[in-house]
């Protein structure tokens, strides 16, 4: 007699109907409860540890990793309070711990690339020779000139790179600091948008600048032209003035391209190189680590890396760090200043360095 009848005869029930789709479903639901949140995390947090964050909306998520690993961390916290004090299932509650503790261990890695970035690395020895940069995005040429003109005869840099800023900006702050010789790498009739101006003073000596602009569609090509500053007070030194594309739809395609062009400066044999200007990346991107492969970041070598250059409109605490002084072969960091400079998105990034 089958054994179905046989439990029956003798009173005892059966198993439900449809009892053991049921315990798949629970248990591919408390196995989802457990992986979902931690993948979901790991995606958002650390794109960048499979190159995820060439693409987006993950730049974007690399690029407020800092940001977005405070408020996983107050997260995790606040749903560990909210367990403790409410009772669940035992199933669902072993998933929830295990999911609760996969992002703990994602937010917990996320943090380990993060606040290094805010501890200043040993000052570099005394000596050498004195160099101060000012790096400033004039945001298609709408800054403040009264504002920027102020900060430079403070602060006195000796070369002030100034990403979109043309013919028609340079005319403007020339006009405001005198004593500084300036360039633009774009023709008069450019838009601000395209160019970068650069401002040297007395005591920067004989430097001189040059634009790189190569052909369209060429491995070197960029969208927006460089320049490259060299001579006086710089000696063996080659300072890259960049503006490097933006992590935006139409766009993104050629950032990581651009990006990797950073090492003819980063990977210059002999002599020093700084590259400096709004790279639209920070150390977070993997493509930025790539294309500044043997350079030093000024900010994070000085504990100031994530104070947010953009948007200036936000809290220093939220956006990114984009505008960089980048540093090779010698030249290093004293101090890393982030300024308000009124009219721009950018705020402005001050350094003084050791040649």
């Amino acid at each position: 007699m089958p054994s179905r009848v046989l439990d029956l005869v003798r009173g005892r029930p059966g198993p439900a109907p449809g009892g053991s789709r049921g315990g798949w479903r629970r248990a591919v639901a408390t196995a989802g409860l457990a992986v979902v949140p931690t993948v979901l995390a790991a995606l958002v947090l650390l794109p960048d540890l499979v190159g995820l964050d060439r693409h987006l909306p993950f730049a974007v998520f690399a690029a407020l990793r800092p940001l977005l690993t405070v408020l996983a961390a107050a997260g995790v916290v606040l749903a560990l309070v909210v367990r403790l004090r409410r009772p669940r299932r035992p199933g669902r509650r072993r998933a929830g711990v295990v999911g609760l503790a996969g992002v703990g261990v994602v937010v917990a890695l996320a943090a380990a690339f993060v606040v290094p970035r805010a501890i200043a690395d040993e000052p570099p020895p005394p000596g050498g020779t004195a160099l101060t940069v000012l790096s400033f995005n004039a945001f298609e040429g709408r800054a403040d000139v009264g504002a920027l003109a102020e900060v430079v005869r403070r602060e006195r840099p000796d070369l002030v790179v100034l990403p979109e800023a043309g013919e028609r900006f340079r005319t403007r702050i020339a006009a405001l600091v005198p004593g500084y010789r300036s360039w633009t790498n774009v023709p008069a009739r450019a838009a601000d948008v395209r160019g970068i101006v650069v401002l040297a003073s007395p005591r920067a000596g004989d430097v001189t600048a040059r634009t790189i602009s190569d052909a369209p569609g060429t491995p070197t090509d960029t969208r927006y032209p460089w320049a490259e500053v060299t001579g006086g007070i710089l000696g063996p030194v080659r300072l890259g003035a960049v503006h490097v594309v933006s992590i935006v739809p139409g766009w993104i395609g050629y950032w990581p391209g651009e990006l990797e062009l950073l090492q003819r400066w980063c990977a210059r044999p002999g002599g020093g190189s700084l590259v400096v200007g709004d790279v639209n990346a920070t150390p977070d991107h993997s493509a930025f680590r790539a294309g500044t492969r043997g350079c030093a970041d000024a900010a994070t070598e000085r504990g100031e890396s994530l104070t947010s250059t953009w948007n200036a409109g936000w809290p220093r605490a939220v956006g990114a760090q984009i505008d960089h002084v980048l540093t090779s072969g010698g030249p290093r960091a004293r101090d890393v200043t982030v300024l308000d400079v009124p009219g721009s998105d950018h705020r402005a990034l001050l350094v003084h360095l050791r040649l």
